[in-house]
This record gives structure tokens, C-alpha cells and sequence, in this order.
């Protein structure tokens, strides 16, 4: 299996969907978008590469990091990629990728090499960003607690999940 992001701000998130993408298969393979292509697509990221690939790498549902992988794959990109690492599918979120009007995972699509798997609800690198962001603006102010998530979280609701993530 197959996933890969920019996993900047590495967050739980991130690693349940990593649990999920583990579970689809036995073997995990992720890559780790390259500076640049992220930088020109998105916006820089606040961690290096360096930095998101080693984050990646400390989950426990990964079994492989591929690093400098472009945010947008190509046609022979993703073909050797599915050679190279005998991936069966590629997988993503259930959000959609879009960049300049076509679907990052357009030629997995059509190549019948694409599933996703539901994002986790409660939690994106952009929330974790509003809330450093609101924290910083009211530094100095007497708060009791952070604020909540922008919705409520569904992560961790079962035993199973606990014990999922618990220290192997």
C-alpha cells in the first residue's frame, strides 16, 4: 500500500490514517512530498523534508519512507512507482486533491490503483495552524483552556483503537 503527503506538523491525523492505510494491507509505503513541489503547489511547509520524513518514519504503522516525492505524480511516475515498491493500490484521504482543476491521484484513478480512506474528523494541519496562530495573538492573556478543535473529534471512540495506538 501506498500513501503519501506532506505531513507537515506531523499530528494524529496523520497517523490514524496511517493505521488505516496499514490495515488495507501488510505492507506500508509513504512518501514524503519534496520541498520544492510543495513550496511551488502549496506554500512552504514549516518543516524541512528532512524533518516530515523522520516524523513519518517514528509512526508505528509505516514500514517504509520514500522521500522527494512530487506533489503531483506523473503518468511514468506513478508506473514505476507501483513497479519499483509493488504497491497494489495507492491510497489517500477522502478529501479531494486538486491542483490547477485535475486530481493529484488522476492517473491512479485510471489506472484502477485508488482507494481512500476517510479523513480523521477534528483535526488538519491547517486546525493545528489556526489554533497556534489564535494562541499566539492572545499570548500574554489569562486563558483556562486552548480552544476546542473546529469540530468535535470521532478519533479514539473504541477499545480497539486504544489499544491500536498504545505503545507496541
Amino acid at each position: 500500500v501506498w500513501m503519501d503527503g506532506v505531513f507537515d506538523l506531523m499530528h494524529f491525523g496523520h497517523a490514524n490514517a496511517f493505521r488505516l492505510g496499514r490495515a488495507q494491507g501488510t505492507y506500508l509505503v509513504v512518501g514524503v512530498n519534496d520541498d520544492e513541489s510543495v513550496t511551488r503547489l502549496k506554500g512552504a511547509p514549516l518543516m524541512s523534508e528532512d524533518e516530515r520524513a523522520a516524523a513519518v518514519a517514528g509512526c508505528r504503522w509505516v514500514d517504509e519512507v520514500v522521500r522527494r516525492v512530487p506533489y503531483v505524480m506523473d503518468d511514468a511516475y506513478v508506473r514505476a512507482l507501483l513497479d519499483e515498491h509493488k504497491i497494489d493500490f495507492i491510497l489517500h484521504g477522502d478529501d479531494p486533491c486538486i491542483v490547477d482543476g485535475r486530481d493529484v491521484y488522476e492517473v491512479a484513478i485510471r489506472l484502477g490503483k485508488y482507494r481512500t480512506v476517510p479523513r480523521t474528523e477534528g483535526i488538519s494541519t491547517t486546525d493545528v495552524l489556526r489554533r497556534m496562530l489564535s494562541a499566539g495573538a492572545h499570548q500574554g492573556e489569562r486563558r483556562s483552556a486552548p480552544e476546542p478543535p473546529s469540530a468535535a473529534s470521532h478519533f479514539l471512540l473504541t477499545a480497539r483503537m486504544l489499544a491500536d495506538f498504545a505503545p507496541a
